[in-house]
């Protein structure tokens, strides 16, 4: 018969939800008010109760803390009022951080631990599926509501920044074949609007939070380039226009202008004039009309990446075409050039006079 495990039990230490694991300590402060608090562990209730103890003792008044009582919640808050002014992922970033309200919110964020975030991104990979991937994504949105809580001075430090990171399996690398792009244009007649979107895309290799976010006072035909000032590393860059992408833009811009839109007007529109901000239902059915599987958005930014490379660009070139901040984060299309190492490997054969 399996032993049943011993309770837990400290003078001050309670837990104020049995089974929540979330442990309080109750004491009486120098000043005879009585004081309790959430701290989060046993073991760190226990070593803070005895601190507070060995204060009272010394009759040493604790120093007023601005930081206790913050719950996570508030730094959701404020987290997804961030989101709506500075992020290009709203909505991902924003159902993230509801998941985590969901599982931390009602915690003070002192008492939160790396070691609690990770036994619950443990526990999501086991019930829900969470790959590698997922996880560093939430614990992204989760390390920048702590920092805009430092920021904002209402908590000390972040827990989820010192939770590691997850290795990502780089996976197999999903490129549109010219076959498939004939297909998915073939089922694009009759659908103007959805023409130019796709041809950008596939011209410029810009992020979809790009794409649809930019305006006509970015764009710069003469000097073929867009100026991208919010990106998804947080830094600005130029994509840059070859004379088909420079050809679809004079004509959506003459569209523009002949309906009276303002210069910070979104580049593409939809069937109702107004602005287009996600492609994904169209491009889904179109796929789907195409019998193409696989396929996001995503997939046209890679096939940009791939084509290159296989039309021979060098890895810094791409590098900086892609607006990627590291050289590793271009070299997974590597492979699709072997030409150059086959260059390489030339140089050693010895040359017969």
């Amino acid at each position: 018969m399996p032993r049943k495990a011993k309770q837990q039990v400290h003078k001050g230490v309670f837990e104020k939800d049995k089974g929540s694991s979330i442990w309080w300590v109750r004491y009486v402060d120098v000043d005879g008010k009585r004081k309790a608090r959430s701290i989060g562990t046993f073991g760190d209730a226990v070593n803070f109760y005895e601190g507070e103890r060995a204060r009272i003792r010394k009759n040493v008044v604790a120093p007023p803390s601005t930081h206790r009582g913050v719950r996570y919640s508030a730094l959701v808050d404020d987290a997804l009022a961030y989101n709506e002014t500075s992020h290009t992922d709203r909505r991902n970033f924003t159902q993230r951080l509801e998941v985590t309200r969901e599982m931390f919110g009602y915690r003070v964020c002192e008492s939160i631990t790396p070691a609690e975030i990770q036994d619950w991104f443990g526990e999501m990979e086991d019930e829900r599926d969470w790959s590698p991937a997922t996880i560093n994504r939430y614990r992204a949105v989760m390390s920048k509501a702590f920092k805009l809580g430092i920021q904002s001075q209402k908590v000390n430090r972040n827990p989820a920044r010192l939770v590691p990171q997850r290795k990502e399996p780089m996976g197999r690398l999903r490129f549109l074949s010219h076959e498939e792009e004939e297909r998915l244009r073939k089922t694009l007649i009759g659908r103007p609007l959805c023409v130019p979107q796709l041809d950008i895309a596939l011209y410029t290799g810009m992020r979809k939070g790009e794409q649809f976010t930019v305006s006509f006072d970015q764009v710069d035909l003469g000097q073929k380039y867009i100026h991208l000032n919010k990106t998804k590393n947080g830094s600005s860059r130029y994509a840059h226009l070859n004379s088909e992408a420079v050809r679809v833009l004079r004509q959506l811009q003459e569209t523009h202008k002949r309906l009276r839109l303002p210069a910070d007007a979104t580049l593409f529109l939809s069937r109702k004039k107004e602005p287009m901000a996600d492609p994904k239902h169209w491009f889904a059915n179109a796929c789907e009309e195409a019998k193409i599987e696989g396929v996001t958005w995503h997939i046209l930014r890679h096939t940009f990446a791939s084509r290159l490379v296989m039309n021979g660009t060098d890895l810094k070139t791409l590098q900086e075409l892609m607006g990627h901040k590291t050289i590793a984060m271009t070299a997974r299309y590597a492979h699709l050039s072997p030409a150059h190492k086959l260059t390489a490997l030339e140089t050693l054969v010895p040359v017969h006079v």
